[in-house]
């Protein structure tokens, strides 16, 4: 009987979701134009574990900004970042690299 309760609870929690706003600025000084896009999580969207920010603790800057793809090429606003490019370890099976995907986030009703 407890068995029988708790997988109904596991199959009740929801997927594992990070959701960001993605927000251009540019400005120029006497050194230069600048441009800079930055990512923010939205921590009351975000479900569970943050994929994204748990790679950007342990990595350089530079190598999370260069594995989310389509980065500069959405538009600012809010957005559900995805794996993608998964790569599977032929012996274990299990997935060793992957890319980050910005999709458009709509709001669940």
């Amino acid at each position: 009987m407890k068995l029988g309760l708790t997988l109904d609870l596991l199959q009740e929690q929801p997927e594992d979701r990070c959701i960001v706003r993605i927000s251009t600025s540019s400005w120029k000084d006497k050194r230069g134009i600048h441009i800079r896009k930055d990512i923010n999580y939205l921590r009351k969207l975000c479900i569970g574990y943050n994929l994204l920010e748990e790679d950007a603790s342990s990595l350089y800057t530079n190598d999370i900004v260069d594995y989310i793809h389509n980065l500069y090429e959405v538009d600012d606003g809010v957005y559900q970042v995805v794996t993608c490019n998964e790569s599977i370890d032929y012996e274990t099976g299990y997935i060793d690299g992957y890319d980050y995907k910005l999709i458009p986030y709509k709001e669940e009703e």
